[in-house]
């Protein structure tokens, strides 16, 4: 079942009651392709907070489209999918970073949703179901379409006056999966908050880092 609903807009200057919320342009392709460089996940969502990854140097994506020579996020060997009430979470390593694109692919057992992020360093996050999208700092409940409500928190996140590049500005609403709706990605204080509304309620998820550029996969079990 699909419901309807527009999110309303929201500036980007937000409250000092994001330090107390514990949770992401527009290309949407059914392969989900990501940037260029490895393939190969360097972290995993966990049920408990993780020690930040380790790099030999901060890394710094600074184009956010794909090209012709992007090879896709990897698709097989990405680990087990984590039940619903587990809130799945990691530190992030230094860093000012700004989701620059956000993009959905529909994948055989899965959906994914990719928040490639610019800047230095590494993101965290923390991703986890909840009833109602209630946005950090407002208060407000968010209109988001599907049953479900995936709340996706990135951390290690700057403005991007401080990132230098420019934050994705668009809801997504993928045609086909069970990904119904991505809200915009917003940031205050180091955090950045968007919302993932699902078909058919609460499923398995998995997150998987990426470099080169910097990605943060969530990936949604099909509800099937």
């Amino acid at each position: 079942m699909r419901t309807t609903a527009r999110r309303t807009a929201r500036g980007t200057t937000r409250g000092t009651a994001a330090a107390a919320a514990l949770g992401l342009a527009l290309v949407t392709t059914a392969a989900c392709g990501g940037g260029a460089g490895t393939s190969t996940p360097t972290g995993t969502g966990t049920a408990t907070t993780t020690p930040a990854p380790t790099v030999s140097t901060a890394p710094t994506a600074t184009d956010p489209s794909p090209s012709a020579s992007v090879a896709p996020e990897p698709t097989t060997s990405l680990g087990g999918f984590t039940a619903p009430g587990t809130e799945l979470t990691a530190e992030p390593a230094g860093g000012r970073l700004t989701v620059v694109t956000v993009r959905t692919g529909e994948h055989d057992g899965y959906d994914r949703v990719v928040y490639e992020l610019a800047g230095e360093g590494l993101p965290g996050w923390r991703v986890g179901w909840v009833d109602r999208a209630v946005e950090d700092p407002s208060g407000e409940v968010v209109p988001v379409d599907g049953d479900a409500v995936l709340q996706v928190w990135l951390t290690g996140t700057a403005y991007p006056h401080d990132s230098g590049h420019d934050e994705f500005a668009q809801d997504l609403r993928p045609d086909d999966g069970d990904v119904e709706h991505v809200t915009r990605p917003l940031t205050f204080e180091g955090m950045t908050q968007s919302f993932v509304g699902v078909d058919d309620g609460p499923r398995p998820v998995r997150v998987l880092l990426l470099q080169d550029p910097v990605r943060v996969v969530v990936d949604v079990q099909d509800g099937d």
